[in-house]
């Protein structure tokens, strides 16, 4: 089915109609606001839009919000019920509204034979879609999952007045540890402080989001939406010091380290027009004043 990208209400209508010859499931998403569109009127539904596959936070391989990014179409293999979905996301803009419109078509029949056969390949799609979005070191989210998922979701957060913090947080003389005891032991003490950060501060609770994301090598994001900024601080700082009461060891080596942070809210910033990029680099500066300090300690 050959498609352009802008269509009236009206035509989009007839298309969706066609479509529906080809596919199970044919509907309109906001993929930011993460809600289906009324057929109606083109306007959000109270209906989650992940719920069609059981779940009601974003999946984890949104190919609505990469469809979104690129304006190209996105696909991807979704398991539900024993059964293999194809999905395919197709960027549109109705009446200058951008929208995806979502193609569902059960292919279980297509490849699939024997239960054991289903088992595995929702194994591989589970996997699949699991290592997308996740860091293979720390187990943390990774930046696509900062970049397609998280940020595209901040327009929600601006339209319901919600509150976004975040915290970089860098490993203090790293590379020394490394140099000191080789790369394998600063792997062990990455994986154990990212493992402390996600235990403590994880959670996809709609609107109370906390996320906990390797940013790249060793500097983590903390992300926490829907909280007080003097809230997300005095947490971040007891959290902190509860980490530091724990003696990090691994066989012969006790690690003695400390990290920097850097911690901004959306609250310093201009309630409707704050940027994620404002925010980010806000809570860099302050990241690197806080090294600053420390070097000047030792």
């Amino acid at each position: 089915m050959t498609m352009r990208c802008g269509y009236t209400w009206d035509e989009i209508q007839t298309v969706m109609k066609m479509a529906q010859e080809e596919y199970d499931v044919v509907r309109l998403v906001n993929p930011v606001l993460r809600r289906v569109c009324d057929t109606h009127n083109n306007l959000e539904t109270g209906e989650i839009c992940g719920t069609i596959w059981g779940r009601c936070e974003r999946c984890e391989n949104c190919t609505s919000v990469r469809a979104l990014q690129t304006k190209r179409n996105a696909y991807k293999i979704e398991f539900a019920d024993k059964k293999a979905f194809l999905v395919v996301s197709r960027y549109v803009e109705i009446d200058g509204k951008p929208r995806i419109l979502e193609l569902v078509a059960d292919v279980t029949k297509d490849f699939m034979a024997e239960d054991i056969l289903r088992f595995r390949i929702a194994q591989f799609i589970n996997s699949h879609n699991d290592m997308l979005v996740t860091d293979p070191l720390t187990r943390l989210y990774n930046r696509r999952f900062l970049d397609e998922h998280f940020v595209p979701s901040l327009t929600c957060c601006h339209e319901v007045q919600l509150t976004v913090n975040v915290a970089i947080l860098d490993l203090d003389d790293f590379k020394a540890t490394n140099d000191r005891y080789g790369h394998q032991a600063g792997d062990y003490l990455l994986k154990d402080v990212a493992s402390f950060w996600k235990l403590h501060f994880s959670s996809r609770e709609k609107n109370k989001e906390r996320l906990v994301i390797r940013y790249g090598g060793d500097e983590m994001l903390i992300i926490g939406c829907g909280l007080p900024a003097a809230e997300f601080k005095k947490m971040i700082s007891d959290y902190y010091k509860e980490m530091r009461k724990i003696c990090y060891y691994k066989p012969d080596i006790h690690f003695d380290f400390s990290m920097s942070f850097g911690i901004a809210s959306s609250e310093e910033l201009p309630l409707e027009t704050w940027t994620w990029e404002q925010l980010f680099d806000l809570a860099d500066q302050r990241l690197y004043e806080g090294k600053d300090r420390h070097k000047k300690v030792k």
